[in-house]
């Protein structure tokens, strides 16, 4: 997709709260397997014991950006939580919901990690323990409050346990060997992943600029948004029905959350 991100959030549904931090990253596959790099990279996530932090790393061209990941990993942490899970591990779940298919065979070719590119989106998500806090509780009984969905919350970092938790392992990706870069803010890239450099010069040079910028960022999305429907076999009959103004995260997580049915 055409815009990376790095950040750290919280999902919050009833008493439940979850720490999610998204970061796009480089690889370089060219000396192992993509089944190994993720082997690596969950052993390292949970090199401090018992931190719990479940991590999923998909290929950033199959995914339709930020609010399809958080789309889905609400669904899997729902059906967690109801113990009506797609696989017997968050993260499996997961990446069969991303890739609207119960086998994960089908899901590693959809949406996994490829050897030939090296651009990913990595999730890790911790949960709280002991989660339920007061400000969750109704005003005139002290009872929880059930059944409105999942709430996101920008992580200030005032939670800190779970946030250093996150960034700690952020700093030991880093260091990771086949990771080229890990981004740190929310940038632009292009549909290959090269980042894009702001248009110099003045005048009527500057403004011929960024209505070329503008004309490559239009095909840029255009392309994206034909390479995901294609990935995702999305007719244009589909896309053409769909009421909602983000049309692709909406057609793939109502196919995701019918999977269990």
């Amino acid at each position: 997709m055409v815009v990376a991100y790095s950040m750290i959030l919280r999902l919050i549904n009833d008493e439940h709260v979850y720490h999610v931090m998204l970061i796009y990253i480089t690889v370089d596959l060219s000396l192992e397997e993509p089944e190994e790099f993720v082997r690596r990279l969950r052993a390292l996530a949970t090199e401090e014991k018992g931190n719990g932090i479940i991590v999923q790393v998909v290929d950033a061209d199959s995914i339709a950006g930020r609010d399809h990941l958080l789309e889905v990993l609400a669904q899997s942490l729902e059906a967690e939580r109801r113990s009506c899970m797609l696989a017997r591990r968050v993260e499996v779940d997961m990446i069969l919901r991303l890739a609207c298919t119960r086998q994960i065979s089908d899901a590693i070719e959809r949406v996994g990690l490829k050897k030939e590119r090296g651009d990913a989106l990595l999730v890790a998500v911790v949960c709280e323990e002991d989660s339920y806090d007061n400000s969750m509780k109704e005003d005139d009984g002290g009872e929880r409050k059930g059944g409105e969905g999942w709430k996101e919350e920008k992580n200030d970092g005032s939670s800190s346990y779970y946030y250093n938790l996150l960034v700690s392992f952020k700093d030991r990706l880093k260091a990771m060997d086949g990771v080229k870069r890990v981004y740190d803010d929310e940038v632009e890239v292009g549909i290959r992943g090269e980042e894009k450099g702001k248009e110099e010069g003045d005048g009527k040079e500057k403004e011929k600029g960024e209505r070329k910028r503008k004309g490559k960022e239009g095909e840029e999305k255009s392309t994206a948004y034909e390479h995901l429907a294609s990935i995702h076999g999305i007719s244009e009959q589909e896309l053409t029905s769909c009421i909602s103004s983000n049309k692709l995260v909406s057609i793939l997580a109502e196919r995701a959350n019918l999977l269990h049915r």
